[in-house]
C-alpha cells in the first residue's frame, strides 16, 4: 500500500511529497520512485527540480488498518 500527500510551503510554494508506505522497499526502489515523482511534478506544477521535497514515511505492515481492519 503507498500513500500520497502533497503539501506546498507557505511561504515559498515549495511542494513537499509524502509517500507513506510498507517497509519492505529497497534503497534503489525508493530512489527510483522519487526520481520518477519529482520528474512529473516538475512538469505538473512548473517548478524547480531543487525545489521538490520527497518523505518516505515507512510502516510495518501491522501499522495499516482501513475500517477498523487490519491490512
Amino acid at each position: 500500500m503507498i500513500t500520497f500527500c502533497i503539501t506546498l510551503g507557505t511561504i515559498t510554494n515549495v511542494p513537499i511529497i509524502t509517500v507513506a508506505m510498507y517497509n519492505d522497499r529497497t534503497q534503489r526502489e525508493k530512489d527510483r520512485m522519487a526520481e520518477a515523482i519529482t520528474e512529473d511534478v516538475v512538469k505538473i506544477l512548473h517548478v524547480q527540480k531543487k525545489d521538490v521535497i520527497i518523505v518516505f514515511q515507512e510502516e510495518p505492515r501491522g501499522n495499516w488498518y482501513a475500517s477498523g481492519i487490519r491490512l
